[in-house]
Protein backbone atom coordinates (compact mmCIF):
# COMPACT_ATOMS: atom_id res chain seq x y z
CA UNK A 1 0.00 0.00 0.00
CA UNK A 2 1.24 3.42 -0.68
CA UNK A 3 2.06 6.00 2.05
CA UNK A 4 -0.08 9.11 2.46
CA UNK A 5 0.13 12.05 4.06
CA UNK A 6 -2.56 10.45 6.67
CA UNK A 7 -0.42 7.45 7.75
CA UNK A 8 0.84 7.91 11.71
CA UNK A 9 5.16 7.52 11.44
CA UNK A 10 7.08 6.98 14.65
CA UNK A 11 7.60 10.20 16.39
CA UNK A 12 11.29 11.95 16.06
CA UNK A 13 12.35 13.35 18.98
CA UNK A 14 10.85 16.85 19.54
CA UNK A 15 8.86 16.90 16.96
CA UNK A 16 5.59 16.47 18.89
CA UNK A 17 7.27 19.46 21.50
CA UNK A 18 8.20 21.04 18.58
CA UNK A 19 4.59 20.70 16.37
CA UNK A 20 2.50 21.62 19.86
CA UNK A 21 4.67 24.79 20.03
CA UNK A 22 3.64 25.73 16.27
CA UNK A 23 -0.02 25.19 17.29
CA UNK A 24 -0.14 27.18 20.51
CA UNK A 25 2.01 29.85 18.74
CA UNK A 26 -0.23 30.29 15.76
CA UNK A 27 -3.33 29.97 17.68
CA UNK A 28 -2.70 32.95 19.83
CA UNK A 29 -2.14 34.97 16.97
CA UNK A 30 -5.61 34.19 15.68
CA UNK A 31 -7.10 35.19 18.57
CA UNK A 32 -5.26 38.49 18.99
CA UNK A 33 -6.04 39.02 15.08
CA UNK A 34 -9.69 38.83 16.13
CA UNK A 35 -9.46 42.59 17.08
CA UNK A 36 -8.61 44.08 14.44
CA UNK A 37 -10.35 41.54 12.26
CA UNK A 38 -13.54 43.39 13.77
CA UNK A 39 -13.20 46.74 12.77
CA UNK A 40 -11.61 45.82 9.17
CA UNK A 41 -14.99 43.73 8.48
CA UNK A 42 -17.19 46.07 9.90
CA UNK A 43 -15.34 48.20 7.44
CA UNK A 44 -15.20 46.05 5.02
CA UNK A 45 -19.18 45.68 4.97
CA UNK A 46 -19.85 49.16 4.77
CA UNK A 47 -17.65 49.84 2.32
CA UNK A 48 -18.67 46.79 -0.08
CA UNK A 49 -22.30 46.63 1.47
CA UNK A 50 -23.99 47.19 -2.66
CA UNK A 51 -26.50 44.86 -2.71
CA UNK A 52 -26.46 45.52 -6.65
CA UNK A 53 -23.19 43.14 -6.47
CA UNK A 54 -23.30 39.34 -6.35
CA UNK A 55 -19.43 39.55 -5.81
CA UNK A 56 -19.49 42.22 -2.87
CA UNK A 57 -21.39 39.65 -1.20
CA UNK A 58 -18.81 36.77 -1.59
CA UNK A 59 -16.05 38.80 0.09
CA UNK A 60 -18.44 39.76 2.70
CA UNK A 61 -18.90 36.58 3.56
CA UNK A 62 -15.53 35.25 2.52
CA UNK A 63 -14.42 37.85 5.42
CA UNK A 64 -16.88 37.22 8.12
CA UNK A 65 -16.40 33.47 7.69
CA UNK A 66 -12.85 33.68 9.60
CA UNK A 67 -13.73 33.07 13.09
CA UNK A 68 -15.35 29.73 12.17
CA UNK A 69 -12.27 28.86 9.82
CA UNK A 70 -10.01 29.95 12.82
CA UNK A 71 -12.17 27.84 15.65
CA UNK A 72 -12.55 24.83 12.86
CA UNK A 73 -9.11 24.56 12.21
CA UNK A 74 -8.04 24.77 15.67
CA UNK A 75 -10.19 21.71 16.89
CA UNK A 76 -9.22 20.07 14.02
CA UNK A 77 -5.66 20.63 14.00
CA UNK A 78 -5.43 19.03 18.01
CA UNK A 79 -7.78 16.36 17.22
CA UNK A 80 -4.72 15.49 14.24
CA UNK A 81 -2.01 16.14 16.97
CA UNK A 82 -3.83 13.85 18.91
CA UNK A 83 -3.36 10.78 16.80
CA UNK A 84 -0.20 11.63 16.05
CA UNK A 85 -0.60 13.06 12.64
CA UNK A 86 1.62 15.97 13.17
CA UNK A 87 2.37 17.02 9.40
CA UNK A 88 -1.79 17.39 8.88
CA UNK A 89 -2.03 19.26 11.95
CA UNK A 90 0.55 21.39 11.13
CA UNK A 91 -1.17 21.81 7.56
CA UNK A 92 -4.54 22.15 8.77
CA UNK A 93 -3.26 24.93 11.74
CA UNK A 94 -2.19 27.01 8.83
CA UNK A 95 -5.20 27.95 7.00
CA UNK A 96 -6.57 31.09 8.81
CA UNK A 97 -2.77 32.40 7.91
CA UNK A 98 -4.59 33.29 4.92
CA UNK A 99 -6.80 35.29 6.51
CA UNK A 100 -4.17 37.36 8.79
CA UNK A 101 -2.33 37.98 5.60
CA UNK A 102 -4.95 39.90 3.77
CA UNK A 103 -5.88 41.52 7.40
CA UNK A 104 -2.27 42.62 7.67
CA UNK A 105 -2.05 43.87 4.65
CA UNK A 106 -4.94 45.64 4.39
CA UNK A 107 -4.21 47.55 7.98
CA UNK A 108 -1.19 48.27 6.31
CA UNK A 109 -2.49 50.31 3.31
CA UNK A 110 -4.79 51.75 5.44
CA UNK A 111 -2.11 52.70 7.81
CA UNK A 112 0.28 54.32 5.02
CA UNK A 113 -2.49 55.76 2.88
CA UNK A 114 -4.35 57.45 5.99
Amino acid sequence: MPATPLVRRPDEPGTRRATAIELGILQGGYLLFLLPWFFLAIGGTMSLANWDSVAAAFVILAWWVYPVVALATTVAAWVLFANRLLGAARWVNRVPLAWVLVGVALVGWIAVAG
